[in-house]
C-alpha cells in the first residue's frame, strides 16, 4: 500500500481516536509535496533529484483551570503510518497538562473560500520540464554579460495538497505550485573576483522574469567590483528590490494581534500612524487573493477564511490583524494574519526620487528587518549606488539606519509598482534624512 493511501486510513483512525477522547477540541492538518531538485555547478548538473514527503500533524487542546480560570492546554504530534497513536495522544495529553493558554474556538464549518488560481499547470505535471527551462534561463541571462560566470544554482519545483480538518466539523484543502532558484554569478576583472547572489521565488514559471534577474546581479556583480564605501552623514535614501520585502514590516507587525494582546502595539484603531506626516500617505492593506503571490491562499493555518483587509489608510490605523485566536482573545471579528502586503503607489515618478543634490538608492543588504516594537531598522549595504547630481557610483559596506515612524513621516512613494513575492507597491520609497555609518 503507498504512504497516500495508508495516509488517508490513518487520518480516519486519528478522527476515531480524537473523538472518543476527553478533548476540548482538535485539528489535523496533512500536507503532501513533491519537491523536484536541481543542483548545478559551473551549469554541469552535480544532482537531480525528487523528494516527497506526506505528514500528518495533529493537534489537540485540553480544557482545563487555572487559579479557578478557565484555561486551554495545547500539545501537538506528527503521526505515521504503523505508529501507537493510543500511546501518541496519552503523551501529548502529558504535554498539554503544562501548557495554560486563553481559552479560543477554531474556525467552524461556515468558512467560504474563494478560489484561487496557485498551480502552475504548465509544469506541476512535469516538474522536471520546468528545471531544465529555468536552467537555460540562468545561461540566456548570463551569456548577455561579460566576464561574468554563473559559479552555482539550486532550482527546485514544489507542489503541495495541503488538507484540514477540526472537532467542528470543518473541512479546507488547497494547492499550490512553487518555484525557486537562487544562484551565484562571478564577475572578474584581472585577478579581482566578485560575487553576486540572487534568489527567487513564484508561483508561475511565467513571473519568475529570470533571465532579466540574471542580467541585473550580473551588472551588480561587475559593479561591486569599484564599489566604495560611502561617505558617513545623512542622506535621503530611496529603497528599492530586496528593500522592499521588509521595509515595511514594522508596520504590519505593530497591526498584528500578537502585539494588541500582548500590550506592545503604539496603534489604535481611528488614530494616524505617523505624527505631523508631510509626506505621501500610507494605505496597507493584507491581500491574499493577489494573483501570483506566494502568500495567497485561501484560508490560514486554521482554517479561517481569508479576504483582504485594508488595516492602514491614508495614515490611519484601521483594524487589527488577528487569527481566530488572537481575535478571539481580544474579542474582535478575525482577519487572519499579514499574507501578501498591498501598499498604496504615490504620485511621483522613481527618476525624480533619484533626482537630487545627493541621494541613496540602497537595493540588497546583508540583513535588512526592522525592530517590530521600536521600528529602529539598521542594514550594512549589499548593492547601492550612491547619485550626485546624475553620477552614480555603486557602493557597498556602511549602514543605513533610521527609525521608521519618523522616516516615514518625509516618506515619498513612487508611482511605479513592481510585485515580489508577497509583496504589491511602490517600485520605491525615498525616505529623508537617513543616518548613514560608513567612511
Amino acid at each position: 500500500m503507498d504512504q497516500s493511501r495508508q495516509n488517508l486510513e490513518l487520518i480516519d483512525q486519528l478522527v476515531l481516536l480524537l473523538q472518543q477522547a476527553d478533548l476540548y477540541g482538535w485539528e489535523l492538518r496533512r500536507v503532501r509535496q513533491s519537491s523536484d531538485q536541481l543542483y548545478l555547478i559551473f551549469d554541469e548538473v552535480e544532482s537531480l533529484r525528487r523528494v516527497e514527503t506526506d505528514t500528518v500533524q495533529v493537534q489537540i487542546y485540553l480544557a482545563q483551570e487555572k487559579d479557578g480560570q478557565p484555561v486551554l492546554g495545547e500539545s501537538g504530534w506528527v503521526a505515521y503510518p504503523g505508529d501507537d497513536l493510543q500511546a501518541g495522544l496519552v503523551q501529548a495529553q502529558a504535554r498539554a497538562q503544562w501548557v495554560a493558554n486563553r481559552p479560543f474556538t477554531l474556525p467552524g464549518p461556515e468558512q467560504v473560500y474563494q478560489p484561487l488560481a496557485t498551480v502552475d499547470h504548465t509544469w506541476h505535471q512535469q516538474p522536471q520540464e520546468v528545471l531544465w527551462r529555468v536552467r537555460a534561463d540562468l545561461n540566456q541571462g548570463q551569456a548577455q554579460l561579460n566576464n561574468i560566470r554563473l559559479a552555482s544554482a539550486e532550482v527546485f519545483a514544489e507542489y503541495r495538497e495541503i488538507s484540514l480538518i477540526n472537532h467542528r466539523g470543518l473541512k479546507a484543502e488547497h494547492q499550490e505550485t512553487e518555484l525557486f532558484v537562487q544562484f551565484a554569478l562571478l564577475a572578474q576583472q584581472g585577478a579581482e573576483e566578485a560575487e553576486s547572489l540572487g534568489y527567487r521565488r513564484a508561483r508561475f514559471y511565467q513571473d519568475l522574469d529570470l533571465i532579466e534577474m540574471v542580467t541585473r546581479y550580473g551588472v551588480y556583480a561587475q559593479d561591486s567590483l569599484r564599489a566604495t564605501l560611502p561617505p558617513s552623514g545623512r542622506y535621503p535614501v530611496v529603497f528599492g528590490e530586496e528593500a522592499l520585502d521588509t521595509l515595511f514590516n514594522y508596520f504590519s507587525a505593530q497591526a498584528g494581534g500578537t502585539a494588541h494582546f500582548q500590550g506592545w502595539s503604539r496603534l489604535k484603531a481611528g488614530e494616524p500612524i505617523i505624527l505631523a506626516p508631510q509626506g505621501d500617505l500610507l494605505t496597507l492593506s493584507s491581500d491574499p487573493w493577489l494573483p501570483g503571490g506566494l502568500a495567497s491562499r485561501p484560508f490560514d493555518t486554521q482554517g479561517l477564511a481569508l479576504q483582504p483587509v485594508t488595516f492602514i489608510k491614508n495614515n490611519i490605523f484601521q483594524q487589527v490583524l488577528a487569527d481566530k485566536r488572537y481575535a478571539d482573545y481580544l474579542k474582535l471579528a478575525p482577519t487572519g494574519n499579514l499574507t501578501n502586503l498591498r501598499v498604496m503607489p504615490g504620485t511621483t515618478p522613481l527618476a525624480e526620487m533619484l533626482n537630487s543634490d545627493q541621494v541613496l538608492h540602497l537595493l540588497r543588504f546583508s540583513t535588512f528587518e526592522p525592530n517590530p516594537v521600536t521600528g529602529a531598522i539598521s542594514g550594512e549595504i549589499r548593492t547601492g549606488y550612491l547619485i550626485d547630481h546624475g553620477q552614480v557610483t555603486p557602493i557597498k559596506g556602511g549602514s543605513v539606519s533610521g527609525r521608521l515612524d519618523e522616516a516615514f513621516a518625509q516618506a515619498t512613494l513612487s508611482q511605479e509598482v513592481v510585485q515580489r513575492e508577497a509583496y504589491y507597491g511602490p517600485a520605491g520609497v525615498r525616505l529623508e534624512n537617513m543616518s548613514l555609518a560608513g567612511a
